[in-house]
């Protein structure tokens, strides 16, 4: 007898039954086993996609992250460039002004570097021209802010330009000098001048500023006390205060700046200021008009004599 596959179905009108040939059934048992196949085959693809999937989302992430990453340092790199540039630009503004100053024609296509060294090398020709007779130098060394303030300090902790500052860490220009010293050492008028101010300000504490001949200005800062007050005429020498702590400070220490015209000179440059020496250091700082400065003070000396001069024949005249 034939191997058959038979299907009974029973309802309410009796009983009824199929058979089906031995291929159908082969037949039917493949498929069914496909199907399991081909779902077991499509849960493995679905979650191994899945993983792809999260590890493209993951490398998305990254790349969105490095994107920001890039455009912030690219809007970095901008503002740095913009502000280089405009360092630039004033820098080639001031250069120009030097040059005319010491008789230079600006040559704004040449390198900065060569024209910067040709309008030092063109003022030290010009000062040197103009060196100062004794008198002269006399009258210039007790007008132009020079020698060290204090004559007894450890050291200096802070140099002029900018700096990481010790208290608030952020990156600011220092507009002078620190000198190390003990709480209580003299501070000395580095020139003749008047007091325009000796009072508190702010970070700088007790703060003195003096006011010199041909727009030259020193401030003094972090003072323990003062030895002048407003109003009153120094000389070069003279003691002005003591050095403290006051307002934002560290430790015991003298905050020295020089001005001229409303522009920081560095005081460093002027500490070892000498007769042997005066004509580098003017070199060394451009923003000041020295061969200008020095002929003013070659014209208040000849009037000087003339006016000596006119009185001696006055008072030979009187006899």
């Amino acid at each position: 007898m034939k191997n058959k596959f038979i299907i009974t179905v029973s309802d309410i009108h009796g009983v009824k039954q199929y058979t089906l040939h031995q291929i159908i059934k082969v037949f039917v048992v493949w498929v069914v086993l496909a199907v399991v196949i081909i779902f077991a085959i499509g849960a493995l693809v679905v979650n191994s996609l899945s993983d792809e999937v999260e590890d493209l989302n993951t490398l998305t992430q990254g790349l969105v992250e490095t994107k920001k990453e890039l455009e912030m340092k690219n809007t970095a790199l901008q503002t740095d460039i913009l502000r280089k540039s405009e360092t630039l630009e004033s820098m080639n503004e001031h250069l120009s002004e030097i040059e005319k100053i010491v008789g230079l024609e600006p040559d704004i296509e040449s390198a900065f570097g060569d024209r910067a060294n040709s309008a030092k090398n063109k003022m030290v020709e010009k000062v040197q021209q103009t060196r100062l007779t004794v008198a002269q130098l006399s009258i210039l060394n007790r007008s132009i802010p020079n020698g060290n303030p204090l004559k007894i300090y450890k050291k200096i902790t802070d140099k002029f330009g900018y700096r990481i500052h010790p208290i608030t860490k952020k990156r600011q220009f220092h507009a002078g000098i620190d000198l190390s010293a003990a709480s209580g050492t003299a501070i000395y008028a580095p020139a003749d001048g008047v007091v325009e101010s000796a009072k508190g300000k702010g970070t700088y504490g007790k703060y003195l500023l003096l006011d010199h001949p041909f727009g030259f200005k020193t401030a003094y800062g972090h003072l323990s006390r003062f030895a002048v007050k407003k109003g009153d005429y120094i000389s070069k020498g003279d003691i002005i205060g003591y050095v403290g702590n006051t307002g934002r400070s560290t430790g015991p220490h003298l905050h020295f700046e020089i001005r001229y015209l409303n522009k920081w000179l560095n005081p460093q440059k002027f500490l070892n200021w000498s007769s042997s020496t005066y004509i580098n250091i003017m070199a060394t700082q451009s923003a000041v008009n020295w061969v200008a400065l020095m002929n003013q003070i070659k014209s208040r000396l000849q009037i000087q004599a003339l006016n000596n001069i006119n009185h001696t024949r006055i008072s030979y005249g009187a006899f």
